[in-house]
C-alpha cells in the first residue's frame, strides 16, 4: 500500500555570485520542488539553497512526523562543471500502537558531495541535458550513520516551450547505505510563468523497484 504522504515546503534561496560567467541571469534553483535542473551555474558562481521542510506519512496506525532543514551549496568550477555539497538536519519520530513501538532520531541527516555536468544546453529543437552524482559521507550523527557506501545517481533534462510553459524531468538510481539495497526515482515537473516575479509549477515524483512503486504529487 502507498502511504498517505503530506508535504509543506517553505522555500529560501540565497544567492551570492561572483559573476564573471552565468547561463542564466536568474538564480538556478533546484528548490522548492524534487527536480533538478541540468543548467550548471557558470564558472566561478557561488550559489546557497535551503529552507525548511515538514513532512508526515501515515499507514494503517503507523505515523511519523519530521523536521528536516537541508542546505545546499554549489560553485561553478568550469562553465559547465558545478561542485555540490548537500548537508541537511532532521529530527523526527516514528510510532506504531499496535506494536507498541516508537523510533525517535535527530541530528545531521545528510553529507553528501558531488558533481553535476551540463552535458547540452538547450537548443530550439532539443531539450536541456545533465548529469550528476553524489557520494553519500559518513559524516552523518550516529542516529543516521550508514552501513554501507552508498551514492546518487542523476539524469536530468528540461525545455522550454514557450515564454510560460516549460518541463523538467529526472531518472536516476539512489543506493541505500542502510541495507545495500537500491532503488529508481523519477521526477516530471511542469512550471507555468505567470509574470517576471512569480512562476507556478504542477510535479508528479516517486520512487520504485522491481517490486514498489510510489508516487506523489
Amino acid at each position: 500500500m502507498m502511504p498517505r504522504f503530506f508535504l509543506v515546503l517553505f522555500f529560501l534561496s540565497l544567492n551570492s555570485s561572483a559573476l564573471m560567467a552565468q547561463f542564466s541571469e536568474t538564480i538556478s534553483s533546484d528548490r522548492p520542488g524534487q527536480s533538478n535542473s541540468p543548467n550548471t551555474l557558470g564558472k566561478m558562481v557561488l550559489q546557497f539553497q535551503t529552507g525548511p521542510q515538514v513532512a508526515g506519512a501515515r499507514q494503517d496506525d503507523f505515523k511519523s512526523n519530521n523536521f528536516s532543514w537541508p542546505a545546499v551549496i554549489r560553485f561553478g568550477i568550469a562553465e559547465k562543471v558545478d561542485l555540490i555539497t548537500q548537508w541537511g538536519y532532521q529530527s523526527g519520530k516514528s510510532k506504531s500502537e499496535i506494536l507498541d513501538w516508537e523510533r525517535r532520531a535527530n541530528g545531521i541527516n545528510v553529507a553528501d558531495f558531488g558533481l553535476r555536468f551540463n552535458i547540452f544546453e538547450e537548443k530550439e529543437k532539443a531539450p536541456a541535458l545533465g548529469f550528476e552524482a553524489f557520494y553519500k559521507t559518513e559524516l552523518t550523527s550516529s542516529d543516521f550513520k550508514l552501513d554501507y557506501p552508498s551514492a546518487r545517481l542523476n539524469l536530468m533534462a528540461s525545455k522550454s516551450f514557450s515564454e510560460l510553459f516549460s518541463i523538467t524531468t529526472n531518472l536516476g538510481l539512489d543506493v541505500d547505505g542502510s541495507d545495500g539495497g537500491s532503488n529508481g526515482f523519477y521526477t516530471l515537473n511542469f512550471v507555468f510563468t505567470v509574470s517576471d516575479v512569480l512562476s507556478l509549477f504542477f510535479e508528479n515524483y516517486g520512487d520504485f523497484t522491481y517490486d514498489n512503486f510510489n508516487t506523489y504529487f
